[in-house]
């Protein structure tokens, strides 16, 4: 008997720790592929350091939202971490009119609809933390933590002094 109650101890234990363990806990390796721009210039995906894969859809409000948040979270750690905006199963003036929406300061990348499937992307927007081994670090689907994903960041990134705010002061108000 007491065999049995240890074995469901054990078998429950493993169950609660996989269960709160957080989904982007994972190990696996990405395989090569390839990018693409709006000019057509095919970019192999092979970071030099650890960086961000953020997948989106034009037509994704949360996207857009999530994506001006992660720009501005990771400008205020003061790092240029590379971000790659991979826009799924884009039409191409969807994809243009979205780049310029940003003003020109981000390349929106396009990927083939078998990296979708390969990730298991499918919802957006979806980000994956990557180390220049190709070793997914942190992922996430859906609503995008960036408490959880800063987190994740290597400590060289998290250890950066974060910006202060400037005010800026016209005609006498300041912000």
């Amino acid at each position: 008997m007491k065999h049995y109650a240890l074995i469901l101890f054990v078998v429950l234990c493993l169950a609660l720790s996989s269960s709160l363990s957080p989904s982007w806990a994972s190990v696996r390796k990405l395989p090569s592929f390839n990018l693409y721009t709006l000019q057509g210039e095919e970019i192999p995906f092979h970071p030099a350091e650890t960086a961000i894969l953020f997948f989106l859809s034009p037509k994704c409000s949360s996207c857009l939202s999530g994506l001006l948040d992660l720009i501005r979270n990771l400008g205020n750690l003061g790092k240029n971490m590379p971000l790659y905006p991979v826009c799924l199963q884009c039409d191409f003036r969807a994809v243009r009119d979205f780049e310029e929406s940003l003003g020109g300061r981000l390349t929106i990348y396009l990927a083939s609809p078998e990296l979708q499937a390969l990730l298991g992307v499918w919802e957006t927007p979806a980000v994956f933390l990557v180390s220049r081994e190709r070793r997914v670090l942190y992922q996430e689907k859906g609503k995008v933590s960036w408490e959880a994903l800063r987190l994740s960041l290597p400590s060289e990134v998290k250890s950066r002094p974060t910006k202060e705010k400037q005010t800026t002061c016209t005609l006498g108000l300041c912000s």
